[in-house]
């Protein structure tokens, strides 16, 4: 494992597990806190229709998905804040849009496009040193909203009436978070896939809830989940020669079947 280490793919792909690690590890507890694992995987699909733009116009199909991700994102928090219609219809409405869009664009491009699977699957070992710069900014930008709004979002995710009631602008949280868990979509795209990708946003969240006392510490616990698992399932992907995205949720479903039974034995043994 230490010869492989040293090529540049191996390199690109640890650098990248690593940094969606800490990416999903602040949006997943928000996402799992708040309940909106759904709404992710609305915002997650739809953001297909721009990796298919931007096979269809030449463009980098991340920077497009991650635009298309971002409408989408506002798209249904306004609709789902300013109409009658049940939520999850619309997610699945904007959810089916963006599929549907998606295929016809990369059916309608010329040449190859065989490179658009990986975008449902993952391909975390084809991670260029471009790719890097978008995961690395998207992390940044993760990273500098949870410092900066910590606290808002901490009583958003606990009690929205209590943050309603000091003038909180409660909509705006909501819009901000739902913008934020779509540039986090982008950046799980590139590691295990869209298919994989909601399994990456709650397991981990899930896990590190067991043993958090607060949204702070669910957030380093599953952040260190994440980039334990991820690892882990990158070396597991090379040495039983598996595709690494299923080899990274197959590995944090398995730190979670440990978890759960470990967390009620120590509330058994505190008790």
């Amino acid at each position: 494992m230490m010869q492989v280490l040293q090529l540049e793919f191996m390199q690109n792909a640890l650098i990248a597990a690593v940094l969606a690690s800490i990416a999903f590890g602040i949006i997943g507890s928000l996402v799992v806190v708040n309940r909106e694992v759904f709404i992710a995987g609305g915002i997650a699909h739809a953001a297909y229709g721009g990796v298919g733009l931007g096979f269809l116009l030449s463009l980098d199909p991340s920077l497009t998905a991650m635009g298309f991700g971002f409408v989408a994102a506002l798209a249904m928090g306004i609709t789902r804040r300013f109409t009658r219609q049940r939520s999850d219809t619309l997610i699945g409405m904007l959810w089916a849009v963006g599929m549907s869009l998606g295929v016809i664009f990369i059916n309608s491009t010329p040449g190859y496009t065989a490179n658009a699977k990986s975008y449902l699957f993952g391909s975390l070992l084809a991670v260029s040193g471009s790719d890097l710069i978008v995961i690395a900014s998207v992390t940044a930008a993760i990273v500098a909203f949870a410092v900066l709004y910590y606290r808002p979002l901490m009583a958003y995710s606990f009690d929205p009436t209590f943050t309603l009631a000091r003038g909180l602008p409660t909509f705006a949280l909501e819009l901000v978070l739902l913008a934020a868990i779509a540039l986090t979509v982008v950046v799980l795209m590139q590691v295990v896939g869209l298919i994989l990708l909601i399994a990456m946003l709650t397991i981990p969240a899930a896990c590190g809830a067991l043993f958090a006392h607060s949204l702070r510490s669910m957030m380093i616990a599953t952040i260190s989940i994440g980039i334990v698992t991820s690892v882990a399932g990158l070396a597991a992907s090379y040495t039983f020669d598996l595709t690494s995205g299923p080899a990274i949720v197959l590995t944090a479903s398995a730190a979670f079947a440990i978890a759960l039974p470990t967390q009620r034995l120590i509330g058994w043994t505190k008790a």
